[in-house]
């Protein structure tokens, strides 16, 4: 028996609505009804292609009661129902235009309005910087054209002094000549200096654009639903390209839309391993392979190459910076690759200049215990305190711009801090004592916050998500070492558990990559995500290792 709406026959003419004739048989009425095939037929079909299908035939007549009853529901439901409904929803909608462009209109207004105060603000500060010009051009000039009347009346007394000692060599007695000796040897005949003239300076902003959008406000849109609506109806021949969300993290670093961002190696591949003579506590690798190592015991920062001494394990010092003070942790300008360091007693900011020698950019209110100088040049500063500790944002000179209270009471410091290339956000190691000696590192509690560039929280990561034989609480969880790789994903060191974990900018764990028997110190990460790692042998012995763990 053939199913229910399937043919006899490859192909069914339509028959029109309302039309009574047989398609197949011109002359005969359909009187009956092919259940299997959902058919009208004549008697002539139903002996014929029909006849197997017997036991599902009824009469069309006595269908019809049935059918007008379905069609009377279907009628009071779309009366009462379904068109007030449609009738409601259309005037909801176009109400929804109404308050969407009287929205827009406002959000309009807002956007011209900031506009107008960015410019007044511009208009003030460049009013300002004029009149410290005109202010600085006057006393420049007036300071010079004392300077000048001092020189003519100097000019002027030795024109006539000059005169009188030559009427004295000719008609002078004894003592005119000794009186005008005594004269010119009490006179200062140096010719005073021409005052040190310091011109005002404006360092025009490299990336004026970020810090424009940045005045004006962010803008958030939900925009998915809008270009799709666009692509069904045509009106959109190019959408703007949007950043795919990326799903929950893989080994493939997969989107949501299948595509792969990037592929993790089954296991580290070791580029370079070499020994390394004390326990380093911050790296920062360079972009010529080298890299700059800081033990703030020392107080002496050192570069280094990646390769070793010929016929030896220890690489090569290149370039060897010795301070005052303690260095307790240092960073590379991303822009100009000059070194940076912060000193704890001293609450100094230093950078190391083109003549390799510190030079002290400002201080800071708290104790500095980690930095990290961003692509827009500026400085962000990781507290220690016995009352709160805090992360700090400053201009190169000194200036502070943001603050962010990460603890607000107890003991704890910042222990390490890095800024992502592509988002621009800022990760940071939290370390606050719990209790008991403060120099056991077993009594901190340790997590990661990731914060916007204006320093506002966005993620705190406590461990959620690794893969361990037991389970990961914020106890058991104790990081010291962060960095952001070329991928957006944060490398973190646990010093608890002796590991190097990866996880997502958003906090998602990815993959422990790397697991070592003593000791896990700090990491740094090379421009080609080059991982270097400081970690403890089975020997007790430092060693500093090169890791890839992307396959490319």
């Amino acid at each position: 028996m053939a199913t229910k709406h399937s043919s006899p026959s490859p192909q069914i003419p339509v028959r029109i609505k309302g039309h009574t004739k047989c398609l197949y048989h011109k002359d005969n009425e359909v009187v009956l009804l092919c259940q299997d095939c959902g058919l009208l037929i004549c008697t002539t079909c139903s002996i014929t292609t029909h006849k197997t299908h017997i036991d599902s035939f009824q009469e069309i007549l006595k269908n019809t009661n049935d059918k007008k009853i379905t069609l009377l529901d279907f009628m009071n439901k779309t009366e009462s129902i379904e068109i007030p409904k449609l009738k409601n929803e259309i005037k909801s909608a176009r109400k929804e235009i109404s308050t969407c462009e009287s929205n827009y209109q406002k959000l309009s207004i807002d956007i011209k309005k900031q506009r107008d105060q960015c410019k007044l603000y511009l208009d003030k500060i460049t009013e300002d910087y004029l009149a410290i010009c005109n202010k600085m051009e006057k006393g420049t000039t007036d300071l010079l054209q004392i300077h000048i009347t001092k020189l003519e009346d100097r000019l002027d007394t030795l024109v006539k002094l000059s005169s009188e000692c030559k009427q004295t060599l000719q008609t002078g007695t004894a003592v005119h000549v000794y009186d005008s000796v005594s004269e010119i040897q009490d006179m200062d005949l140096n010719i005073p200096q021409t005052p040190n003239i310091d011109m005002a300076e404006i360092t025009p902003c490299n990336d004026r654009q970020s810090h424009l959008e940045r005045a004006m406000g962010k803008m958030q849109t939900a925009t998915d639903h809008l270009q799709a609506g666009l692509a069904r109806s045509g009106h959109s021949k190019q959408c703007p390209v949007v950043r795919p969300k990326q799903s929950k993290s893989t080994e493939t670093g997969q989107t949501s839309t299948g595509a792969v961002l990037y592929k993790l190696c089954d296991s580290p591949t070791v580029i370079s391993q070499f020994q390394c003579k004390d326990e380093i506590t911050s790296i920062c690798p360079t972009s010529t392979g080298c890299a700059w190592l800081c033990h703030f015991k020392t107080n002496t920062v050192k570069l280094i190459n990646n390769k070793g001494k010929f016929f030896s394990n220890k690489p090569k010092v290149i370039q060897k910076i010795q301070h005052y003070s303690n260095i307790r942790h240092i960073s590379l300008d991303p822009t100009t690759g000059r070194l940076w360091f912060c000193c704890r007693d001293e609450r100094t900011i230093c950078e190391v200049s083109t003549s390799s020698t510190p030079v002290t950019r400002f201080t800071t209110e708290g104790y500095p215990r980690s930095l990290c100088v961003t692509r827009d040049g500026l400085v962000v500063v990781g507290t220690a305190g016995t009352q709160g500790y805090k992360v700090v944002m400053y201009t190169a000179d000194g200036q502070v711009l943001q603050t962010a209270t990460v603890e607000g009471s107890g003991m704890g410091l910042v222990l390490s801090i890095t800024q992502c290339g592509i988002t621009s956000n800022i990760a940071v190691v939290s370390s606050k004592l719990i209790s008991g000696d403060s120099s056991d590192l077993n009594n901190y509690r340790r997590h990661i916050i990731v914060y916007n560039p204006t320093l506002q929280p966005l993620v705190h990561y406590r461990g959620e998500g690794i893969q361990a034989r037991e389970a990961i609480t914020p106890e058991k969880f104790g990081p010291v070492s962060v960095v952001y790789d070329r991928k957006g994903n944060i490398v973190i060191t646990d010093w608890t558990r002796n590991t190097i974990e990866l996880i997502s900018g958003a906090g998602k764990y990815i993959i422990t990559l790397h697991t070592n028997k003593g000791t896990q110190g700090p990491v740094g990460i090379q421009k080609d995500d080059v991982l270097w790692s400081n970690l403890m042998l089975d020997t007790g012995e430092w060693e500093l290792k090169l890791l890839k763990y992307y396959s490319d």
